[in-house]
């Protein structure tokens, strides 16, 4: 990541100098072709970025381009959001080319401030925005033209954040670097909080700076990486609507009795907003009581009933999921963050690792191939009369029957990953990026350690790449030692097909309770399933979801 403002010139030029020129050269674009269309993007945008332009005009012009450009970036992340790690090379392609846009369009707004701010290509020095202050605190229309380019700047960098997040990378430290750069030079200025128009992004809804370098942290602070790509959009959009509930305070706040725990930054660092202040003449409080009133309020609200769409949350948005995020980025973003159940400790070492909730059942079930159980519904239904009577049963040898799975025997799934640290119920562990499996948040992975004597159940919390070559994930575990089932529903009117699951014993000295990991999709309370297990049945009630992944839940039950 760059920020070095390369020399203009005349030589060569982009297909247009004007926004009018501009607004003919868009209709030649494709716009419903993203990949066509952003590689005509980058081209004239780097060109225009080396062209000498009145800071006034290059503006307008990228005002023209900002509209459109946003349209085709918003069809670009489908193509990689939510996909597993590594991208095949069509998804890293697509990712690429869509932080180049944001990382060029950046860079255009930018020039344009820098250029605002310091009037001789001297960038952001503090005699340069303290002669500007002055100019600016007399001039109206020099005061809005400097929070607009700001405002402008930094919603580039949230744009441009959130699909990094999606591309499963975090922001790197000269991202917050420039950005605590562009925001304090604003806050000099005196602009900072000076509400501006931005119909792209926020309708008819004012905003400002503050407002966008607030979207940047709040969307820092909920974790993004542990996040399912639908859950991602949810809280990209709300950090996006609610930054202009932050306010900046210079000195913590005297009275925080009735107060939300403030977000603490430091402008002079190259890091994310967090909870814990240390001494630095750039430290600023990003006051979060006000949002905390509106998320307090919108989970009331949902918890009696009403639909998130009423509550302006976003007309995809479902419960109880909404009610669950929000409760989980008002302890982030409102209660000085989530502590850990676990204390985790570093560690080292290698673990071998099975990923995918087919695979896991293969290899903890001797590597035998899938077969549902084939006893007919009379046969099961006088076995279940029987369990409900007396509580314990036999079973007769059962034929197997259905589709055999016969490719599962020469999958090639165990990885070997290097442990960085660990805790009782969680791992961190990283290995080189292409080598192995691909891995996504949410997916069912079996670890063992060289101190385990058996494989333990658990979840991706998160996977991220960093750097060049290197991929790094969070991991749950399930404690207790996982047993292979075959599972299906039993409902009044039909019975599910069945499928692989896993049983879970309780754990009472981790306070665990007995657990069963379903398909996805198969939680409803109080919803009969049939467990079987080396040829034996239970019968058991689903009671509450304990956790969930894009292809499994794992739910406690009651018999």
């Amino acid at each position: 990541m760059n920020f070095d403002m390369p020399a203009t010139g005349t030589d060569p030029s982009p297909a247009f100098a004007n926004a009018i020129a501009c607004q003919d050269w868009l209709v030649t674009v494709p716009l419903a072709n993203a990949v066509q269309a952003q590689s005509m993007f980058l081209r004239q945008l780097n060109l225009l970025h080396r062209f000498t332009l009145q800071p006034a005009e290059r503006f307008a012009v990228l005002e023209t381009l900002r509209g459109p450009i946003s349209d085709v970036q918003s069809d670009a992340v489908k193509k990689f959001a939510g996909k597993p790690l590594p991208f095949a090379p069509h998804e890293q392609a697509a990712l690429d080319s869509t932080l180049n846009v944001w990382h060029i369009l950046a860079q255009g707004y930018l020039r344009c401030f820098e250029a605002l701010c310091s009037g001789d290509g001297g960038g952001f020095s503090p005699s340069a925005l303290l002669a500007k202050r002055t100019m600016v605190a007399g001039n109206q229309e020099l005061a809005a033209r400097a929070a607009v380019l700001a405002q402008r700047t930094l919603s580039v960098f949230a744009d441009w954040q959130v699909d990094l997040c999606r591309g499963e990378q975090l922001p790197d430290a000269t991202y917050w670097k420039k950005l605590h750069q562009i925001f304090s030079a604003a806050e000099i200025l005196g602009i900072a909080a000076r509400a501006v128009n931005d119909p792209v992004r926020h309708g008819n809804a004012p905003t400002s700076a503050l407002a966008a370098y607030g979207e940047c942290n709040l969307l820092s602070t909920a974790n993004p990486y542990e996040l399912p790509a639908r859950h991602l959009d949810w809280v990209a959009r709300w950090a996006k609507r609610w930054g202009a509930k932050l306010t900046l305070l210079k000195l913590p706040p005297e009275d925080i009795r009735n107060r939300a725990v403030p977000l603490w930054v430091d402008l002079e660092s190259d890091r994310p907003a967090g909870y814990s202040p240390q001494a630095s003449s750039g430290g600023r409080w990003l006051e979060t009581t006000e949002l905390r009133k509106s998320l307090v309020a919108r989970i009331t609200l949902l918890e009696k009933g009403r639909a998130p769409a009423e509550l302006q949350l976003g007309d995809d948005v479902t419960q109880p999921a909404a009610g669950q995020l929000l409760q989980r980025i008002l302890q982030r973003w409102c209660k000085g963050g989530v502590p850990r159940r676990h204390e985790r400790h570093a560690t080292s070492g290698t673990c071998n690792f099975i990923a995918g909730l087919d695979a896991v059942h293969f290899n903890l079930s001797g590597r035998q191939t899938f077969h549902a159980p084939s006893r007919d519904d009379t046969t099961l239904r006088r076995e279940r009369e029987k369990f409900e009577t007396f509580g314990e049963r036999d079973h007769q040898a059962a034929s197997t029957s259905g589709e055999a799975h016969s490719h599962l025997e020469n999958w090639e799934i165990m990885d070997d990953w290097r442990l960085l640290d660990e805790s009782a119920t969680g791992l961190r562990i990283s290995r080189p990026l292409k080598e192995g499996v691909r891995i996504g948040a949410g997916m069912v992975i079996a670890v063992k350690t060289k101190d385990s004597s058996h494989f333990t159940l658990g979840n991706v919390r998160w996977a991220l790449r960093e750097g060049l070559d290197s991929l790094a994930a969070g991991i749950q575990l399930f404690p207790g030692e996982p047993r292979p089932a075959a599972v299906r529903t039993v409902d009044p009117e039909a019975r599910g097909a069945w499928r692989q699951g896993f049983l879970l014993p309780e754990i009472a000295a981790l306070k665990e309770p007995a657990s069963v990991v379903l398909p996805v999709g198969t939680f409803r309370l109080e919803r009969s399933v049939e467990v079987m297990i080396d040829e034996k049945l239970q019968i058991v009630k689903l009671a509450r979801v304990l956790d969930r992944g894009f292809e499994f839940e794992r739910c406690s039950f009651h018999g």
